[in-house]
C-alpha cells in the first residue's frame, strides 16, 4: 500500500471531498494526484496533513507497506514525526517513533542516526535528569559528520545544551556566515531554528552581548508559509529580550499575542512552554 493509497482510505472513512481533506495544507488538484500516485507528498505537507485531520503519525505509518515509497522519504518522515513529538511535548510518542526506526528496513547506520535524534529530543524533555553519555555520543557523531547535511543539522541543533553558549555562539555563527546565501528551504529553517536556540541559551544565562548578530541574520530571511513558525519564535525570544534587558513591559504584550497564536493555531502545548 502507498502514501496515496492509504490516504485516500482514510478520507474516504471520514466521508471528506479532496478539498475538505486538503484544507489549505495542499493543492486540491496535486493532492487528489497524490492519491493517484502520480505525484508525491513531502514529509512536511503529508505531517501537516495527517495533523490536519486528526490522523496519528505514527498509526499511519505504520499501516504502510514496509518498503513504502524511497529510502530517503522514511528517514525524512521519521524526523518530522519526532520533530512534532518534541514540540508537543509527548515523550511516549517519541519512544513509539524509536521502536519504529529499530523495526524500519533502514541500514544500521541510518537507524543508530535517527535513534541519536529521538534519544537528543528525549534528553532535551528531561533537563533535571541528564544523560550524559547520551550526550557525549551525539556530540561525537555530529563531528564525524563532514559537512552540515540536514541530519547534521538536526543533530546539531537538538544537542545544542550539550555544548557551552559561548561555543554554540561561535559554531552557529560560522555556520549562518557559511550557509545564509543557500536557498534552500530546509537550509533556511537549519539556520534559523539554531539562531533560536542561541536566543534561548542566552536568556537563560542572562547574557545578551552577542544577539544582535543573530536576530539580523533573522531579519533578512523574508517571512513565508513555510517559516512562519521559526520567524514567530524568533521574534518571541527577541521581544523577550528586550523585555529583559530594558524592562520593556510593553515588549510582553507582543510575546502574549504569538504565545496565543501559537495556541490557536494547534501547538497548545508549545504556547505553554513558552509561557513558563
Amino acid at each position: 500500500m502507498t502514501i496515496g493509497d492509504l490516504l485516500r482510505q482514510y478520507r474516504i472513512n471520514q466521508n471528506k471531498t479532496l478539498q475538505e481533506f486538503a484544507g489549505n495544507i495542499i493543492d486540491r488538484s496535486y493532492y487528489g494526484k497524490v492519491e493517484r500516485n502520480i505525484h508525491q507528498i513531502s514529509a512536511e505537507n503529508l505531517i501537516n496533513l495527517l495533523r490536519y485531520n486528526q490522523i496519528d503519525a505514527i498509526e499511519f505509518i505504520e499501516t504502510l507497506d514496509p518498503n513504502y515509497e524511497n529510502y530517503q522519504s522514511q528517514i525524512q518522515i521519521q524526523k518530522k514525526i519526532m520533530e512534532e513529538a518534541y514540540y508537543q511535548v509527548d515523550k511516549d510518542k517519541l519512544k513509539k517513533v524509536k521502536l519504529m526506526i529499530t523495526e524500519s528496513k533502514l541500514s544500521e547506520k541510518d537507524k543508530e542516526i535517527q535513534n541519536l535524534i529521538a534519544d537528543g529530543l528525549l534528553e532535551l524533555l528531561n533537563p533535571d535528569k541528564p544523560n550524559q553519555k547520551i550526550r557525549d555520543e551525539i556530540k561525537k557523531k555530529i563531528f564525524e559528520i563532514p559537512n552540515f547535511n540536514s541530519t547534521k543539522f538536526m543533530l546539531y541543533c537538538n544537542s545544542m545544551r550539550f555544548y557551552s553558549l559561548a561555543d554554540n555562539e561561535a559554531i552557529v555563527r560560522k555556520i549562518i556566515e557559511k550557509y545564509q546565501v543557500r536557498e534552500s528551504m530546509l537550509v533556511k529553517k537549519s539556520l534559523l531554528s539554531l539562531a533560536i536556540n542561541v536566543l534561548v541559551l542566552s536568556i537563560e544565562e542572562n547574557k545578551f552581548e552577542n544577539i544582535d548578530f543573530y536576530s539580523d541574520f533573522a531579519n533578512k530571511v523574508p517571512t513565508n508559509p513555510d517559516l512562519f513558525f521559526y520567524k514567530s519564535a524568533m521574534t518571541f525570544f527577541t521581544y523577550f529580550i528586550q523585555y529583559k534587558k530594558n524592562q520593556d513591559k510593553s515588549a510582553l504584550q507582543y510575546c502574549d499575542a504569538i504565545i496565543k497564536s501559537f495556541c490557536l493555531v494547534g501547538m497548545p502545548e508549545y504556547g505553554e512552554e513558552l509561557r513558563i
